[in-house]
């Protein structure tokens, strides 16, 4: 995760935030015992759930309400 965030320090800061199942985004890093798994891609189901791809070929189910801790980007102003 250190390396990912190093990598754009110049044009984006990172902020750590809580976020819920429903609004996980592309991008950003989720948190799992100290270790970072950058989200590459977000499935909907007709569920609610929704299916989260990482980096590393792993993946999630993550119910609309699960809490997550991450690290999202935000582009300098």
């Amino acid at each position: 995760m250190i390396e990912e965030i190093a990598t754009s320090m110049s044009t984006h800061h990172h902020v750590r935030v809580q976020v819920t199942g429903k609004a996980v985004r592309t991008g950003d890093v989720i948190d799992f015992g100290g270790r970072g798994y950058t989200v590459i891609d977000v499935l909907d189901f007709s569920d609610g759930t929704r299916g989260l791809r990482f980096r590393t070929g792993e993946e999630l189910i993550v119910q609309p309400n699960d809490e997550l801790s991450a690290v999202r980007a935000f582009k300098r102003r």
